[in-house]
C-alpha cells in the first residue's frame, strides 16, 4: 500500500489481489478476545478472503499477551487495536465499592454447604439478572433506579468514546478506491456509531451487522434497566439505520421487527443467520447413563429451574438414579452465580443428579458436549435472538432439545427438523426427556439434527458478501 497505516497489532500478509481490495471490519468483540461475540467475523474473514478480498479489523485492544489466538486467521486479514480505559466515575465508583467490600465482604459458601441445604438462601438470586422492558418504570423513585440511570449513562458513553476512537483511527488510513464497505458488527451497540462516522467521512457503504436486537431488546441486564438506554437506543439505532446502505439482521423475526420499525430502509434489510461451521469435532462419547447437558453463557432469566422441574419428574416416575440419568452444566458465570443455579437443583430434589461447572476452553467444552446424550437450550424471553450455541449443537451426534415459543427464532429455526422444540412449560419438557430416555433405554442412540444448506455458515456469508458486492452499484442511506 502507498500510504502510511498505523500498526495493526497482528497481521497475516496475503496477495496483492487483496490489498487492493478490502472491506473494513469494525467489531469491538474480536479474537484474542473469546466472547461469544468475536466468533461470527472469526469465521467470516474466511469467507471474505475466498473471494479475493482482504480484510482490516478494529477490535478492543487486547489487554495481556494473547500468543496464538489469532493463528487461525486466514492471510490477508490486519487486527488493529483501539483501547477502553474506564471513566473517571468508574474509578471513583470501583474504589468506593471496594471499600465497602472491605467492611462487608461476601459470605463464603462452598458446594458441601449448598448441596446439604445449609445455605437454602443461595436457592434464589436475591436480584433478578434482568428486567423486562414492561417492568423498567419510566421515572426514578428509588436509589437503585437512579444508579441503573447512571449506569446506562456509563454504558452509552464509554461505547460512544470508543466508537469514536475507532472511527479517527479508520480515517487515518481509509482509502474509498482500495475499500468495497465499512461493516460494524454488535453489541455493544455503539460500535455501529463508528461505521456512521467513517461512512459519512468517506463516503464508504455503511453495513450494519446487528447480531442481537438494539432498540427492539425486550429485556435488560439489572443494572441498566433504564428508560435512559431505552432513549439512547432509539435515538442511535435510527441515526445508523439511515445511514446503512445494508442492515443485517440475525434472524428472520428480528429482520421483520427492524421492517415495522423502519418501513423506509426494508429494501436494505435482509437476514443473514451465524450458521454452522464444517470443522472437525470431538467423536461422540457415550458416558453410559442419560446425560442432558449444557456449555455456554448462563442467564438465570432463562430460567434453568424449569429443566430441573421436569427432571425432577422424570427421575421420580422413571425410578432413576444418578448413575442413570444426570445433567451436566458448563457456564461462563461468576463464582458466586454458580451456588444459586446448583441450589435451584437442591430445592427441586435432584441436587445428587446435577454438576455445575465454571468455564472451559472451547476445545475443552466441545470435548463435554459430545459426551452429551441430550443438548438443551434453555428458554429466554428474546423471541428475535437464535444464540449462537444452536447452530453448534445441531452438529453433535445428541438429541437436541429447545424449550422455545413457538414464535420464537429458534422455534422457526429448528421446525421440520428431528429437535425436540417444546414450549416452556414442565409437563412438555418432562414428556420430551421421558421420550427420549425410553428410547436410549431401549437401545436407541442420537444423531445430530437433519441440516440442510441453510444451516451452513458458508451459505449465510455468501448471501452477506454477495449483498456487500453489490453496493458499489447501489447509493448508501440517506446520512
Amino acid at each position: 500500500m502507498s500510504r502510511d497505516v498505523p500498526n495493526p497489532f497482528w497481521e497475516r500478509r496475503g496477495s496483492p489481489d487483496q490489498d487492493a481490495q478490502r472491506l473494513l471490519v469494525i467489531s469491538y468483540h474480536f479474537p484474542p478476545d473469546t466472547t461469544i461475540g468475536s466468533r461470527r467475523w472469526e469465521k467470516l474473514t474466511h469467507a471474505v478472503t475466498e473471494r479475493g478480498w482482504g480484510v482490516d479489523v478494529i477490535t478492543h485492544a487486547p489487554d495481556a499477551e494473547f500468543g496464538s489466538a489469532l493463528e487461525s486467521l486466514p492471510p490477508g486479514v490486519r487486527v488493529f487495536g483501539v483501547p477502553n480505559p474506564p471513566l473517571l466515575s468508574e474509578k471513583i465508583e470501583h474504589i468506593l465499592w471496594r471499600m465497602y467490600r472491605a467492611v462487608r465482604p461476601h459470605r463464603r459458601v462452598d458446594e458441601a454447604s449448598v448441596r446439604t441445604g445449609a445455605f437454602r438462601r443461595y436457592a434464589l438470586r436475591p436480584r433478578p439478572e434482568s428486567i423486562d422492558r414492561a417492568n423498567i418504570r419510566p421515572s426514578i423513585r428509588t436509589p437503585r433506579q437512579l444508579l441503573r440511570t447512571y449506569w446506562a449513562w456509563v454504558d452509552f458513553t464509554r461505547g460512544y468514546r470508543w466508537a469514536r476512537r475507532a472511527a479517527r483511527l479508520a480515517q487515518q488510513f481509509i482509502r474509498p478506491d482500495m475499500y468495497t464497505a465499512v461493516i460494524t458488527s454488535a453489541p455493544p451497540h455503539m460500535t455501529h456509531e463508528a461505521g456512521r462516522i467513517v461512512s459519512i467521512a468517506t463516503g464508504l457503504p455503511f453495513v450494519m451487522d446487528m447480531r442481537d436486537p438494539w432498540s427492539e431488546q425486550p429485556w435488560l441486564p439489572e443494572s441498566l434497566a433504564s428508560p435512559t438506554w431505552y432513549r439512547r437506543a432509539d435515538r442511535f439505532e435510527r441515526g445508523c439505520v439511515d445511514r446503512a446502505a445494508l442492515v443485517i439482521a440475525n434472524t428472520d423475526p428480528a429482520r421483520v421487527a427492524l421492517t415495522a420499525r423502519y418501513p423506509e430502509a426494508s429494501s436494505r434489510i435482509i437476514t443473514v443467520m451465524n450458521g454452522a461451521d464444517d470443522d472437525a469435532l470431538p467423536l461422540h462419547r457415550d458416558v453410559g447413563r442419560f446425560s442432558i447437558r449444557y456449555a455456554g453463557t448462563i442467564y438465570l432469566d432463562r430460567d434453568p429451574q424449569l429443566l430441573f422441574r421436569a427432571a425432577a419428574k422424570v427421575i421420580a416416575a422413571e425410578g432413576l438414579t444418578p448413575e442413570q440419568f444426570g445433567i451436566g452444566i458448563v457456564g461462563r458465570f461468576a463464582e458466586e452465580e454458580r451456588f444459586p443455579m446448583l441450589g435451584m437443583a437442591v430445592q427441586e430434589g435432584i441436587g445428587a443428579f446435577v454438576r455445575v461447572e465454571p468455564p472451559r476452553p472451547h476445545a475443552e467444552a466441545l470435548q463435554f458436549l459430545a459426551g452429551a446424550t441430550m443438548l438443551v437450550v434453555f428458554p429466554g424471553n428474546n423471541l428475535l435472538a437464535i444464540p449462537a450455541k444452536v447452530f453448534e449443537y445441531i452438529r453433535f451426534d445428541s438429541w437436541l432439545l429447545a424449550i422455545a415459543q413457538p414464535a420464537s427464532g429458534i422455534a422457526q429455526l429448528l421446525r421440520d427438523t428431528t429437535a425436540d422444540v417444546v414450549e416452556p412449560s414442565v409437563d412438555a419438557v418432562a414428556a420430551a426427556i421421558a421420550r427420549r430416555y425410553r428410547e436410549y433405554a431401549s437401545g436407541g442412540r442420537p444423531t445430530s439434527v437433519a441440516c440442510d444448506d441453510r444451516f451452513s455458515r458458508k451459505t449465510q456469508a455468501r448471501i452477506l458478501l454477495d449483498a456487500v458486492a453489490r453496493l458499489g452499484r447501489d447509493p448508501v442511506g440517506k446520512g
